[in-house]
């Protein structure tokens, strides 16, 4: 078996890499997931669905940002997609003036208000830290057939030399399951948090989502360009 890290195929490969995303995820389960792509209602029609929406939110977002690079590691004797990433190669400070998507994978109601919340927690840490240009891992997926076999790793790999050749720092959010493997490849350990929106008064579409995600904690997660961290160390660890 064979397994070659590819570029996507954007008119095509969206279905197949968002159905691999979900098998990737549901094993094991990650709560934090249901906040990018949930399944509204139960059933194997409500996650088809979800399936599709995701196909085509992926899609859309790869097609209207210029910081879009998604790849794939295919199975070349099945032509299986065994995993995907998303990467952000931002070519100047993409918190110069940033945007706030909206969340339309959510009813316009208080689950939406959650979510809302839940991405503004989630990209505050990087916020603060990452003020330049640099690389940045989105969304990383390995399907359960194909783990440790050095999937991961492939897309890692290609991270690390494209930041160094940009000369470009490198950072991702790290869930428990992945900072072993980012620590091993030379990543420092920047800012844990732990999110979990609020509000004085949460109603049953807010408990519903909230009861589905609950507080999950992520890692930042840093790497310097060239992987020298030296008095950038002190620099980084220190901005608000």
């Amino acid at each position: 078996m064979t397994l070659e890290l590819q570029e996507i195929e954007p008119e095509t490969d969206f279905p197949a890499l968002a159905r691999c995303m979900f098998e990737s995820y549901e094993d094991p389960p990650q709560k934090f997931f249901h906040v990018f792509f949930p399944t509204h209602g139960i059933g194997e029609k409500a996650r088809e669905n979800a399936i599709h929406e995701a196909a085509t939110r992926l899609k859309l977002w790869h097609t209207h940002d210029p910081s879009s690079y998604w790849q794939k590691v295919v199975d070349t004797e099945t032509d299986k997609i065994a995993g995907g990433a998303l990467w952000k190669v931002h070519r100047e400070n993409p918190f110069a003036a940033p945007e706030t998507p909206e969340v339309t994978w959510f009813p316009n109601d208080s689950s939406r208000t959650y979510v809302e919340q839940a991405l503004q927690a989630h990209s505050a840490p990087r916020a603060r830290k990452a003020q330049r240009a640099h690389i940045y891992l989105f969304i990383v997926f390995v399907h359960p057939n194909y783990r440790r076999q050095g999937v991961g790793s492939q897309f890692l790999n290609w991270g690390i030399k494209k930041a160094d050749d940009l000369l470009y720092d490198f950072f991702l959010e790290s869930t428990p399951y992945g900072r072993p493997l980012y620590e091993a490849n030379g990543f420092a350990y920047v800012e844990e948090y732990v999110n979990h929106p609020q509000t004085d008064n949460p109603d049953d579409k807010w408990k519903e989502v909230e009861n589905k995600v609950g507080p999950f904690t992520f890692w930042l997660m840093w790497r310097p360009a060239g992987g020298d961290f030296g008095e950038k160390t002190i620099k980084v660890l220190e901005e608000n």
